[in-house]
């Protein structure tokens, strides 16, 4: 058990050495309807807040973000904040990213799941965007979202907006 418990700590402080780990603020925001199907009356829009934690190695990056804040923006209702309890709901993603100096281009797909059955996630959504590097460990990115198994209906009407470090 040592042993193996060795081989894991070397594996990851090598990959930490290889790559770069970073956590940031994202917001993502939407105009649409529904992404779930629910009719709802007057809906304009939804803005989430969230922790995006990301591996960067070379080209290829992965990353996990969960949500802990959500407004809602109705003609009936008005602006309305939620409170997300932080690992309920989950969007994990693989992308490339092509550097230009201080700037850099990036594409991602992932995926969304949730845990508990009131929450109605599993969709599919594709990001191409743009970011700027501050510093070496500072950097901003934003981003076009679409939902694949809802491409013609989200094109264009979801976008992100992430700031970060770089550990």
């Amino acid at each position: 058990m040592k042993k193996v418990s060795l081989v894991l700590c070397l594996l990851l402080a090598g990959s930490l050495l290889l790559g770069n780990l970073s956590l940031g603020l994202i917001n993502v925001a939407a105009k649409t309807e529904s992404l779930s199907n629910t009719p709802l009356s007057g809906f304009v829009g939804v803005d989430v807040l969230g922790i995006d934690l990301r591996y960067d190695v070379g080209l290829l990056y992965l990353g996990a973000a969960t949500p802990f804040l959500m407004f809602t923006l109705s003609e009936d209702t008005g602006v309305k904040s939620s409170l997300i309890i932080p690992g309920i709901a989950w969007y994990g993603y693989i992308g490339l990213k092509l550097d230009f100096g201080v700037f850099y281009f990036k594409g991602d797909i992932g995926h969304t799941f949730a845990f508990g059955e009131q929450l109605q996630l599993g969709f599919s959504p594709l990001r191409l965007g743009f970011g700027m590097n501050f510093s070496p460990s500072y950097y901003i990115e934003l981003s076009v979202d679409t939902v694949l198994q809802k491409f013609n209906e989200t094109v264009g009407k979801i976008f992100d907006f992430k700031i970060g470090y770089r550990f």
